[in-house]
């Protein structure tokens, strides 16, 4: 699988010129969405976070509060977040799902089992100098039970990536894991919880075909049988993403657009987040799993200066 962005540095750059436009598109009566939408859509993140520099010098202001204070709605959502560098934006993102009274599961899930030990130590990095907060301590007020321990173990960054997989042992911790659940009467979660957190994605894969051998269910069918709520949400996306992380990230997307209406949060996170990483590999994993094309879906799904805007990070 070759991974490739949809968005790349833009050629003739000029951050005074873009800062400027910007200031303009913002002037009177409501905002010109067209100039916002086509400037900050197509920069990269290194080229948006010198426009927003420049802009903060020139102008004194910040140009997230400005976009903030003119646009509105998931269209806000989007260019607000393309002033953020790629770990403030993930950062941001998680403090967003920590307020409230109840904790947004999906976001911090999605978020932090996605991400391999390196991405997680900038993650906290900047959550700790952005929102004044450890991520640790926000898991563990914010979460609850197997979930939150899962996650702070995968913090500690302590999960093994290294290539090589001992069969051997793969045998023997599909034989744990079989009757921490299928073999007993309830379920030995920290079982799963120690496995799942610590091992390798490859070490996994091969838990998960040596687990078929021993049971009549895939480790996929065991884990929706044996275990329910976010710790089963979680185990079943540290799966996902060991089989082929690309696949996930179109299984996401695909999902945020089904039913009535349209998770336009999951849309926007992804299509954001990964535009400058693996949106093109993604777009044909999505097109080949579901014969249809991610642009065409968001078209069908999403409409105005919004719609432009997504359809602009995705086909680059």
């Amino acid at each position: 699988m070759v991974y490739y962005p949809t968005v790349v540095p833009h050629e003739g750059f000029n951050p005074e010129e873009d800062a400027h436009a910007l200031k303009k598109a913002m002037k009177g009566m409501g905002a010109d969405e067209g100039p916002i939408v086509a400037i900050l859509s197509r920069r990269c993140i290194k080229q948006r976070v010198q426009i927003a520099e420049f802009y903060k010098r020139e102008f004194g202001r910040d140009l997230a509060e400005d976009l903030k204070k003119d646009l509105g709605g998931d269209l806000e959502t989007v260019m607000m977040a393309l002033t953020y560098s790629y770990f403030e934006y993930l950062a941001r993102e998680l403090q967003g799902a920590f307020k409230g009274m109840s904790t947004k599961e999906k976001v911090v899930l999605d978020i932090i089992l996605t991400r391999n030990n390196a991405e997680l130590h900038l993650l906290q990095d900047t959550y700790s100098r952005k929102c004044h907060s450890a991520l640790e301590e926000s898991v563990r007020k914010g979460m609850k039970g197997d979930v939150e321990r899962l996650l702070v173990s995968i913090l500690s960054g302590s999960r093994d990536e290294t290539d090589k997989v001992d069969v051997k042992k793969a045998a023997a911790q599909a034989q744990d894991l079989y009757k921490a659940g299928e073999k007993k009467l309830g379920t030995n979660e920290a079982v799963f919880r120690d496995i799942f957190a610590s091992e390798s994605l490859p070490q996994l894969l091969a838990i998960e075909r040596e687990y078929e051998t021993i049971s009549k269910r895939t480790l996929q069918e065991a884990i929706k049988s044996e275990l329910s709520g976010g710790f089963q949400k979680a185990l079943l996306i540290i799966l996902a993403v060991a089989k082929d992380k690309i696949e996930y990230y179109a299984d996401s997307l695909y999902d945020s657009m089904q039913g009535v209406g349209t998770d336009d949060k999951t849309l926007i996170r992804i299509v954001v987040s990964r535009s400058e990483l693996d949106l093109g590999a993604i777009k044909a994993k999505y097109l080949d799993k579901y014969g249809k094309k991610l642009d065409h879906s968001i078209e069908r799904e999403t409409s105005g200066p919004y719609k432009n805007a997504l359809l602009a990070l995705v086909r680059g």
